[in-house]
């Protein structure tokens, strides 16, 4: 996995996509969630461009305006997955809030003719880059396998465990896999 080049502003960390998923990649924006050391990959227009373009969405039309908007929309959409991927049921309000950005995203959301396939339309440069993530974290708390979706104990990122036998335990096994066998390893030669 490797790094994604958004400017720390003074944090130590890397970004990485590991989530496996789109909304799990833009939930895991955040790093080290609720916790003192906690950091906001998506602080700047300019990393939520390098972001999108990352992922293959469009961010060339966002603004400096659009950048409360679309942290808000990230902080709902956590309300609704993280929960699950801590096997909990998420809040009834976290459930409301995403359904009112979800149903904002599928008005927007239309058949096309020839090719029959699904298409946007009336999009904000905002919503070009939003409307994709809120449709496909609906999808993971609605249709996907819940039994994949997992968060390291270590730093709570979230992702989706595409492994054969479903026992991926960690974000990253050279991140805070490596730092956890060391913390066990140090606690079993120093006892």
């Amino acid at each position: 996995m490797e790094t994604l080049d958004l400017d720390p502003a003074g944090y130590t960390g890397t970004y990485k996509l590991i989530g496996g998923r789109l909304a799990l990649d833009f939930i895991n924006t955040i790093s080290w969630p609720g916790l003192d050391r906690e950091h906001d990959w998506l602080s700047t227009i300019a990393n939520v461009k390098r972001w999108a373009t990352a992922v293959g969405l469009d961010a060339r039309q966002i603004r400096s305006g659009d950048l409360e908007p679309i942290r808000t929309t990230r902080c709902v959409m956590t309300g609704l997955i993280r929960p699950l991927t801590h096997d909990k049921i998420p809040a009834q309000s976290a459930v409301v809030a995403f359904n009112a950005e979800l149903s904002a995203a599928s008005s927007r959301r239309v058949l096309h003719h020839s090719p029959v396939e699904w298409t946007w339309q009336n999009q904000s440069p905002r919503e070009v880059l939003l409307d994709p993530i809120i449709v496909n974290a609906a999808d993971i708390a609605a249709t996907h396998n819940r039994s994949r979706l997992g968060h390291c104990p270590s730093c709570d990122w979230v992702f989706y465990d595409e492994t054969r036998n479903g026992a991926r335990r960690w974000c990253d096994m050279a991140d805070c896999g490596s730092r956890a066998k060391s913390r066990r390893y140090y606690q079993r030669t120093t006892t």
